[in-house]
């Protein structure tokens, strides 16, 4: 294995760590584990970053030539691949399996935002103000339906709502991944 792929498999590892998933059995771990509390889970999502940008650098410190990316696609052998939770899990769970399936090297990620943003103009979710001009995201009778629930949490910063996709949602998702990229293109052509 050479450097590069070891800092890969540790970058893999660290985003399921971050994202509330056991990286040795794929299994979601439980709430009140210490690796579940938000600000350790912020810490790794940084250090996976930082790791990311070495691995673009080709493994090296510093800033190196950037480059450009390729626009996230799906293969079938991605699909293939596919782990879905038989518990409900929130999109950045999701997300973090599915773009450990791709080679960030050369492929952009699928941001959570592209995916919500699809959800809501199918009327699955729904934007709903709370304070301060701030908005957040619930599911609808429609996105009740595929699986999709809501749930409040207390974080740092007080109370809020996730929403959580069971197995079914999980897999309307990764079934319609085209049609939310081509989304998420679309939206960038017009910005």
């Amino acid at each position: 294995m050479t450097e590069l792929e070891k800092m890969q498999r540790a970058k893999m590892y660290l985003d399921k760590l971050a994202n509330g998933i056991d990286p040795i059995s794929d299994r979601e771990m439980p709430d009140d584990t210490v690796l579940n509390q938000v600000r350790l889970s912020r810490c790794l999502f940084y250090v996976s970053d930082i790791l990311r940008q070495v691995i673009e650098n080709g493994g090296q410190i510093g800033r190196g030539e950037r480059v450009h990316k390729q626009p996230f696609s799906v293969t079938e052998e991605m699909r293939q691949n596919m782990y879905y939770s038989e518990s409900p899990v929130a999109i950045s769970q999701l997300l973090g399996v599915i773009n450990s399936l791709i080679d960030v090297q050369v492929t952009r990620k699928l941001a959570a935002t592209t995916v919500t943003g699809w959800l809501v103009e199918q009327g699955l979710l729904r934007v709903e103000a709370i304070s301060d001009g701030r908005t957040h995201k619930l599911p609808t009778e429609r996105g009740m339906q595929l699986g999709m629930t809501s749930e409040q949490r207390s974080g740092q910063y007080g109370e809020y709502d996730i929403v959580l996709y069971n197995e079914q949602a999980q897999r309307f998702i990764v079934d319609n991944l085209e049609l939310i990229v081509k989304y998420g293109q679309d939206k960038r052509e017009h910005h």
